[in-house]
């Protein structure tokens, strides 16, 4: 082989593995970021049920309250 097209070679996968890699770790990050958004919308969800939860039984208090505030 000629000089040239080492040179060529040694440059097209140099300027390969430049561009490879930064875009293997912006995947690696992206899915970091979409595991934690969806551990995210589940800790949300949870608390949403917690919510209602506290919204019944508030309900249920103001109930008793005003029943007792009749009496």
């Amino acid at each position: 082989m000629q000089d040239t097209t080492i040179i060529a070679l040694v440059g097209l996968i140099g300027g390969l593995i430049a561009i490879i890699s930064p875009i293997i770790k912006l995947n690696s990050s992206i899915t970091k970021l979409n595991v934690t958004i969806d551990n995210i919308s589940k800790l949300l969800d949870e608390d949403k049920i917690i919510l209602k939860d506290h919204d019944k039984r508030i309900e249920d208090h103001e109930t008793r309250i005003s029943i007792l505030e009749r009496k």
